[in-house]
């Protein structure tokens, strides 16, 4: 009787598919001791990346105007502002991981908890940023006929707000894993606010260059700060796993 072998295609996939988990695994290896020697000076961490963004802001914008003659170029689709939110978002997600990480000592992704449930969260965020899924998804149903709600400038802001009220409902469901951080609450609350502010600006207000920029200047604020919060969360797990001194 003869053994059964794996098709060729198949064994290529699988080797393919074992590779590519290798390589997320190296890169989230990174982005983890990334996150931990930021969570050593949490609040030197936020202010350096709130400093450079407040620099690569004022650049994109000059930028912009001198070269395309529209101070929003640089922030759109693909574009060096997208790929700087990208990667903060991102940050965030493994940030949060880490923390759980800490906490649970479980590297897979949990939903039963604050900090698996936001890595999910902000990936999910991230992944919309730089490839533009509600913006193509919006483009598709208005193609079909369908209309934004009243309040909403277009389907694309209608999405989004459904996807952040969605995120935050399901946050809110462990929001005991984050109440006994209350420094961490501050910071993150000041990121929730200019996000918020961000995506009023893009529900609420016609679309012009200088909307544009202000939206994406005040999403660019928010970025710090929530990764500061979480940075301080993870501050605090590392140090209670510390041994006391002698």
């Amino acid at each position: 009787m003869g053994y059964l072998r794996t098709a060729p295609g198949a064994e290529r996939e699988s080797v393919l598919a074992a590779r590519l988990g290798r390589r997320w695994d190296r890169i989230l290896d990174r982005g983890h001791r990334l996150a931990i020697a930021a969570a050593a000076r949490p609040h030197r961490a936020t202010g350096a990346i709130l400093l450079l963004n407040a620099a690569l802001i004022a650049a994109f914008i000059l930028v912009g105007d001198l070269l395309f003659a529209d101070p929003a170029e640089l922030f759109r689709e693909l574009m060096p502002g997208t790929w700087l939110s990208f990667a903060e978002l991102l940050f965030v997600a493994v940030i949060a991981w880490s923390i759980q990480l800490a906490a649970r000592g479980e590297r897979r992704i949990r939903l039963d908890n604050f900090w698996g449930l936001t890595a999910a969260v902000f990936a999910v965020f991230a992944f919309d940023e730089i490839t533009q899924l509600t913006v193509f998804l919006s483009d598709a149903l208005t193609s079909l006929g369908a209309l934004a709600p009243d309040g909403f400038r277009d389907l694309d802001a209608f999405l989004l707000s459904v996807l952040f009220l969605a995120a935050a409902a399901g946050m809110l469901r462990h929001i005991g894993d984050l109440l006994p951080h209350r420094a961490a609450i501050a910071v993150l609350g000041i990121g929730v606010m200019l996000g918020l502010a961000s995506q009023t600006l893009d529900s609420a207000l016609a679309s012009t260059s200088g909307e544009f920029v202000a939206e994406e200047s005040l999403k660019l604020a928010a970025e710090p700060f929530l990764i500061g919060g979480y940075l301080l969360v993870l501050q605090s797990f590392i140090a209670a796993r510390r041994p006391p001194r002698s």
